[in-house]
């Protein structure tokens, strides 16, 4: 740990002693449903309200309960606004889980589409990097050396140093019978097309931000774009991916990779998305990029139809619709859903 961490470290735990403990007691399920009813939440079927808490878990119907509560003045900063305990007028418990429900197939679908782009993209990668030498992916010579060599900020270590360990990591911790027989065989590292397979959405991600400027431009051609839109893609689905493998809210939240928007010349059907912050801040964009991308490997594909019905069958309930992910009016006429 350099200096700078551990002084920032000695900084967190310095304004950490200065908090108060959390002193919230363990409530049971009825008591869960109870505190919901206090704070203004409607619920019509208590029994079946504790039954799905039961289920699901208060922690993890918060994310879609926050939707319902009211916005207040900050106390510390007027200009801004905190969220309230309180319930706004007319939620219900039952339009929680009408949102938990949906955003849950909305994953489902999302891991059916960036499944196709992974296992798309680990041939890209090995077939082209693999072209240029069996282990570029291990030496800078063979990467752009910019990019490769940046130093990053939380570890003061360069960009490639940092992603080989995660990487090599990702070999070591796998359970593939053929990755013991390798090395078992050979006193060499594992070449770029047999790597490739151990590595998660996120890692292929970086090797491709870091590939050769050639072989970048080359990959990208595959689908139609310029080097930097198809990174851009790819890292934007990368970290829904992270999302909806790990069960978190999807629906509305925040894209902290957004989408690039692309040049009429290379994807016309998604120039819309940067006629709106909100379709690129939220999911809306993360969907059209990734019905772009399934349609480039599969032109007969099912993925943007099934996409535009699930949200065409949004729930209807008063506080929330899909207008806050990103799905403005008149979206499902689009050619990139037809």
């Amino acid at each position: 740990m350099d200096a700078s961490s551990r002084h920032q470290g000695a900084a967190f735990f310095f304004f950490r002693q200065m908090l108060p403990p959390y002193t919230k007691p363990h409530l049971s399920f009825a008591d869960q449903v109870a505190l919901l009813i206090q704070r203004g939440l409607g619920v019509t079927d208590q029994a079946k309200a504790t039954d799905h808490l039961r289920r699901i878990g208060y922690g993890r119907l918060c994310p879609y309960l926050e939707t319902f509560q009211q916005l207040v003045p900050d106390p510390t900063d007027s200009s801004k606004t905190i969220r309230s305990p309180q319930f706004q007028a007319g939620a219900e418990f039952r339009h929680a889980v009408d949102l938990y429900l949906f955003d849950k197939q909305l994953r489902i679908l999302f891991l059916d589409a960036i499944e196709r782009i992974e296992v798309a993209l680990r041939v890209d990668l090995a077939h082209t990097l693999g072209k240029r030498n069996p282990l570029a992916h291990r030496s800078v010579q063979f990467l752009d050396s910019r990019r490769a060599t940046i130093i990053l900020k939380h570890s003061g270590r360069p960009r490639h140093d940092v992603w080989l360990d995660k990487a090599d990591e990702a070999i070591r911790r796998s359970q593939e019978e053929w990755v013991a027989a390798f090395f078992n065989t050979y006193s060499s590292e594992l070449p770029i097309w047999m790597a490739v397979e151990t590595w998660d959405f996120g890692t292929l991600s970086w090797l491709l931000e870091m590939a050769h400027p050639n072989d970048r431009s080359t990959i990208a051609k595959q689908y139609g774009l310029l080097p930097d839109t198809l990174v851009s893609w790819i890292r934007c689905l990368a970290g829904v991916r992270n999302l909806s493998a790990h069960h978190s809210r999807l629906w509305n939240t925040g894209m902290v990779n957004q989408p690039a928007v692309p040049k009429p010349f290379e994807a016309a059907t998604l120039v819309h998305i940067g006629t709106a912050p909100v379709q690129r801040t939220r999911v809306y964009g993360a969907a059209a990029v990734a019905s772009y991308l399934v349609k480039k490997l599969s032109a007969r594909t099912s993925w943007s139809g099934r996409m535009r019905d699930h949200w065409i069958a949004f729930p209807r309930m008063p506080l929330a619709n899909a207008t806050q992910g990103g799905f403005l009016a008149g979206w499902n006429t689009l050619p990139i859903w037809t």
